[in-house]
């Protein structure tokens, strides 16, 4: 046989065993990522089981809030409802009250529920801020959220033996069940933006799961729970749409997911914004007519508002506003006052502290030695954005380049968003927690940019220290964490 033969031969061959090859990585990359996935819903349940009883975040008021829907079938009203007893037993026996450390904070002196009191009328803000101080701990101050999480809870808790702590741990547990499902979303939003790099598209979800203060703050009884894994969906049906146009059922299914993450938690209003940058980005770079644009917008809008639009309406007939900001402002103001009488009451110090390692603030005992990695990994991951984006159209390719300025643009709107709503509720305080919607952006955004600006080689070699890192800290972290709980 001739040499051409031979050749042509090994060609046929090797396109003829192509397939097999492509088969086995995928099964290899299916298999990684239920080993990642696995490996963070252990983790999420661990922490189910070993942080304090109520959490120290609210845990004690969003558990009161499922049971008065359980048991009441009733929404508690916000600066009205007070917490049961069920729940106040259990903060004796744990002596867990409020924020306070567990045993750092005396049992409160009246503990009979005739004797509690709303807020005295008369008061100035002064006086009226010292009061909410002592008694706040009563309030089920977490009414004015939106019912979903508790509604979907609420069967569960009627389902589950009489023990309040069977009841609270069975939450927990859905509630790190639904915060597992934000693995697989990491995945799917770095394939969808860069499907040509393994190294970003297994990287990314491990960043995600490299990120400890999300299965310690998603494992409690909290509508985090629900919100957060739903505005990632959301924000991956934006980039869909980016990425491969504008449909009716796209738009209608990613209306009806934010319609049920802003069910789920107000917070995730930021994604009205983020929708917006989608269309626009359609507009510029798919050449849709602006016309069409707006009317996809106006059919992501009708879920929207088909889904909240009830919701709101009762709370104008209850508190006077359509989200319950002027019941909750007397009540949460008193510790967390507006940002517009002190910027220190949005507490930047503490954001990206408590997004990498959770609330309450400084949970682990080790979290100081993971930005030896963590933040050079930062700055690599800017210098390589920067730098790709200053390559210019022409160098890029249109669609990869589409979808990062999307992830991008919605990092940045979704971190202002945060930032401006407490200038509206008049309530400080923005929690690293509040941000984790964008964490499958933020993991893809870092493994990108360490990918662009480094060779492949290098940037295998950099991931593969801070993952070295992260998991050495880490695992001293949830050591620390068990013994000094």
């Amino acid at each position: 046989m001739s040499s051409t033969g031979v050749a042509e031969a090994e060609r046929v061959g090797s396109e003829a065993r192509r397939p097999d090859a492509v088969f086995r990585q995928r099964r290899k990359t299916r298999q990684i990522l239920v080993a990642l996935w696995l490996a963070l819903l252990a983790e999420t349940v661990a922490f189910a089981f070993i942080q304090p009883v109520w959490s120290r975040v609210d845990e004690a008021q969003h558990f009161d809030y499922i049971q008065s829907l359980a048991q009441k079938r009733s929404l508690p009203v916000e600066g009205k409802s007070f917490i049961s007893p069920t729940v106040v037993n259990i903060s004796i026996q744990t002596q867990q009250w409020g924020w306070a450390p567990a045993g750092t904070m005396s049992t409160p002196a009246v503990l009979d529920p005739s004797r509690w009191l709303t807020i005295p009328a008369g008061l100035d803000s002064r006086n009226q801020d010292k009061w909410v101080q002592r008694n706040l701990w009563y309030f089920n101050y977490e009414a004015m959220q939106p019912p979903l999480y508790y509604a979907i809870n609420a069967p569960l808790y009627a389902a589950l033996p009489a023990d309040p702590f069977i009841k609270l741990y069975g939450m927990r547990l859905l509630a790190a069940l639904m915060a597992s499902a934000m693995l697989p979303l990491t995945y799917l939003t770095a394939r969808e933006a860069f499907p040509d790099s393994r190294l970003v598209m297994l990287g990314a979800p491990v960043v995600m799961l490299l990120t400890q203060g999300y299965a310690l703050n998603m494992s409690q009884v909290s509508n985090d729970a629900l919100a957060v894994p739903m505005g990632a969906a959301a924000l991956l049906l934006l980039l869909r749409m980016v990425g491969r146009g504008l449909t009716w059922k796209r738009s209608v299914t990613t209306g009806a997911v934010i319609g049920a993450a802003l069910l789920a938690k107000l917070t995730s209003l930021f994604l009205l914004p983020v929708a917006a940058v989608a269309l626009v980005l359609v507009v510029i770079y798919k050449r849709e007519p602006v016309r069409r644009a707006l009317i996809h917008g106006a059919i992501i809008l009708a879920p929207v508002a088909l889904m909240v639009a009830p919701w709101m309406v009762c709370n104008i007939f209850l508190y006077g506003d359509p989200t319950g900001a002027s019941a909750a402002r007397p009540l949460m103001s008193a510790f967390f006052a507006s940002p517009l009488v002190s910027l220190q009451t949005l507490r930047l110090n503490e954001l990206l502290p408590t997004y990498w390692f959770g609330e309450p603030v400084f949970p682990f005992a080790f979290w100081t030695n993971a930005w030896v990695v963590v933040l050079p990994a930062m700055v690599v991951a800017g210098a390589g954005l920067l730098f790709y984006l200053a390559q210019g159209r022409r160098s890029q390719v249109k669609d990869v380049q589409v979808r990062v300025m999307f992830l991008l643009v919605a990092f940045f709107v979704g971190v202002a968003s945060n930032l401006l709503m407490p200038f509206g509720s008049g309530i400080g305080g923005v929690p690293g927690r509040y941000l984790y919607p964008l964490l499958p952006a933020a993991a893809f955004l870092l493994m990108f940019g360490i990918d662009r600006l480094l060779r492949r080689e290098r940037a295998q070699f950099l991931s593969e220290l801070f993952l070295v890192w992260m998991v050495l800290w880490e695992s001293l972290n949830f050591l620390a964490y068990i013994r000094n709980r």
